[in-house]
């Protein structure tokens, strides 16, 4: 069972990390060559396309995470504080993305809509590419959690 719980966490992290480096480097940067509502509304359909299989691949790897780390709890106090540092990546990498998706990008299209500015967008950029750097930690710390796993 624990094979199974393996291939759909690899699976999901695929698809999360996948799917963010696609939308980072390649979506974006072509719809940000658009102007005025084109941009706008190529961005969020984007983003409405994007979330549920992003935030659904999240769903899964907390679920097959949990069944995973409690499978090799006893693996050590390595193990453990490994442990604990990719949780709390991951706590911030949801945290961080749900921040960027529901609420500062919402408030940068409204600004742009009602002023024609675009003063969000520099905390929308920053809030982004951290998490982005948390999409790259998380599976790095997976890699080390395998490596340090008694089984």
């Amino acid at each position: 069972m624990e094979s199974v719980f393996v291939a759909i966490h690899l699976l999901a992290a695929c698809v999360w990390v996948g799917g963010t480096v696609a939308l980072v480097f390649v979506g974006v940067p072509v719809v940000a060559r658009l102007e005025g509502e084109a941009r706008a509304r190529s961005m969020r359909a984007l983003g409405r396309r994007w979330r549920p299989i992003g935030y659904g691949s999240l769903l899964v790897l907390g679920v097959t995470g949990v069944a995973l780390a409690a499978h090799d709890w006893k693996s050590g106090p390595g193990f453990r504080w490994t442990l604990l540092a990719k949780v709390l990546s991951a706590v911030a990498l949801v945290g961080l993305s749900a921040l960027h998706d529901f609420v500062l990008g919402p408030r940068l299209a409204r600004e742009v809509r009602e002023r024609g500015t675009q003063t969000a967008r520099p905390l929308l950029v920053a809030v982004g590419r951290a998490a982005f750097l948390f999409t790259v930690a998380v599976p790095v710390l997976g890699v080390a959690l395998s490596r340090l796993a008694k089984g």
